[in-house]
């Protein structure tokens, strides 16, 4: 999550981004087509990239129901459960 301060308190977003090494470029590009959703980013001054979906609809219609069928194994499924 992301918060930012403005004139009138906060502004808050609601964003999920996955970080690969530069070498993963393709995997994340694929995920756009696949998902139908997100975009890719590859900043010049880092060895990673990374693909986001920033989009609340995207993300309520699209990845939380792909998690929910695909469970999220390790200790990042006690993040998702939260």
């Amino acid at each position: 999550m992301y918060k930012a301060k403005t004139k009138t308190g906060f502004n808050v977003t609601l964003s999920f981004r996955l970080y690969q090494h530069n070498r993963d470029a393709e995997l994340l590009q694929s995920f756009i087509n696949f998902l139908g959703c997100g975009r890719y980013f590859a900043p010049s001054n880092k060895n990673s990239s990374y693909f986001i979906v920033s989009n609340f609809s995207d993300i309520d219609t699209k990845l939380i129901p792909f998690f929910d069928k695909y469970n999220i194994l390790g200790v990042k499924a006690k993040d998702y459960d939260d």
